[in-house]
């Protein structure tokens, strides 16, 4: 029997997730992210990941819902929606905010922190600080802060603890926790 040659072009680049997640949020705008996940073919951690990245740059909203019962969902920004597919429709990562000429610490850290495995001694500490300091005289959770932070709510309810023991922050609610800026 004669040896079959595999006719792939051998130049084709696979897709990546982020092409995944931007054509699945196109095509189901409003869509929660384990949704959007499934649709994209990726895991539900990575579709969060890089549309936590997208939402901290501007380029999709996240709207959550008003209570526990309703999930956030996810859309494109309009004019967004064009910069997100020409960037990842050649295999690139969606630049960051400070690639885009947005170089404002904070926009800066929230880039950094999607993009690294590991922070650095006490970054997660100044991401949290800076978080509240962000949103005063709202409240948050852990597991709120750290879908934002693209973190462990573990990691960061460690960090809210001691903030609160600096006086950087005040525990509002033992149970659900609850933290807001001093």
């Amino acid at each position: 029997m004669p040896e079959t040659q595999n006719t792939q072009p051998t130049d084709t680049k696979p897709e990546t997730a982020e092409t995944k997640v931007r054509r699945a949020l196109k095509e189901h705008p409003g869509t929660t992210a384990a949704k959007l996940a499934s649709a994209a073919g990726v895991g539900r951690s990575t579709a969060t990941k890089i549309l936590s990245r997208w939402a901290s740059d501007g380029l999709v909203t996240r709207t959550d819902g008003k209570d526990q019962s309703v999930p956030v969902t996810w859309t494109m920004c309009g004019e967004q929606n064009d910069a997100i597919a020409e960037v990842t429709a050649t295999g690139e990562d969606v630049p960051t905010a400070a690639e885009r000429g947005k170089d404002t610490p904070a926009e800066d850290a929230a880039t950094d922190a999607s993009k690294k495995e590991r922070l650095p001694k006490g970054a997660l500490y100044e991401l949290v600080r800076g978080f509240l300091q962000e949103h005063p005289g709202e409240e948050f959770g852990p597991a709120k802060i750290g879908t934002e932070l693209v973190r462990s709510s573990g990691a960061v309810n460690n960090a809210l603890e001691k903030l609160v023991k600096n006086g950087l922050a005040t525990k509002t609610c033992e149970a659900p926790k609850r933290f807001t800026s001093s």
